[in-house]
């Protein structure tokens, strides 16, 4: 009788500190595209809360949303305007207020980590990102790979992050106009006349840019290997 008292209150315990919670997400600033168009752009959700992942469509105009997900370590989330472009993120860790303020700055990490607690949340839950990222001035740097795989075999600290290294690369086939780029932490850009080279000095990773007067969405990719690409179509925001 004893041991199954002891069983009963054990687990009850267990539960207590993995119990579903409210968390207000946050859209934390104007994104670039949104100001360049003036008007509110629709976004699609993605997040772990502690069971599994689930994806929301959050309606043009919505600037805040509340969802609910388990207490018992960190989530991650993501929200790709448009359902396509690149994404805003944010982290919520035991201890925080319950507001997450989604920036582009934090998008790129937060959407892997999102797949990362998707695929081994035993892993990754228990990490504080607040800690590990405290001296990260810029989170693209990051080689989310490797950071992963660091995570995985449990070798990550704040002194152990992975870095990626800039690169310097060309093209003179992006036409003329101005291209607004849709990270305020990554430049915009004009091209005065067809055929002149633009430069970007990025890490490897993938960049747009969205020229108005012409409706087009430039998308500029930096492999890890180094091979760059820059691909133009029909801008999804007209």
């Amino acid at each position: 009788m004893i041991i199954l008292f002891a069983l009963i209150v054990l687990l009850l315990s267990s539960c207590s500190l993995d119990i579903p919670i409210p968390v207000t997400l946050v859209i934390g600033e104007e994104h670039p595209f949104e100001e360049l168009f003036s008007r509110d752009l629709w976004y699609t959700l993605s997040y772990f809360d502690g069971r599994e992942e689930r994806t929301i469509h959050i309606d043009q105009g919505t600037r805040k949303i509340s969802v609910r997900v388990y207490s018992g370590g960190l989530r991650a989330f993501s929200m790709k305007p448009m359902g396509e472009l690149g994404p805003i993120g944010g982290f919520f860790e035991p201890g925080d207020d319950g507001v997450v303020y989604l920036k582009g700055s934090s998008g790129d990490l937060a959407e892997q980590m999102v797949s990362a607690l998707s695929y081994r949340n035993d892993a990754v839950e228990r990490l504080s990102m607040r800690e590990l990222l405290g001296a990260e001035d810029d989170l693209r740097a990051i080689d989310e790979t490797e950071f992963l795989s660091r995570i995985y075999d449990g070798t990550l600290t704040s002194s152990t992050i992975p870095h990626k290294e800039r690169r310097l690369i060309g093209f003179d086939s992006i036409p003329e106009g101005l291209w607004v780029s849709e990270r305020y932490d990554t430049p915009s850009f004009a091209v005065e006349m067809s055929g002149d080279e633009t430069v970007f000095d990025i890490y490897p990773g993938a960049y747009r840019y969205i020229c108005k007067e012409r409706g087009l969405l430039l998308t500029v990719v930096l492999t890890e290997d180094g091979e760059a690409s820059a691909s133009i179509r029909e801008s999804p925001i007209i």
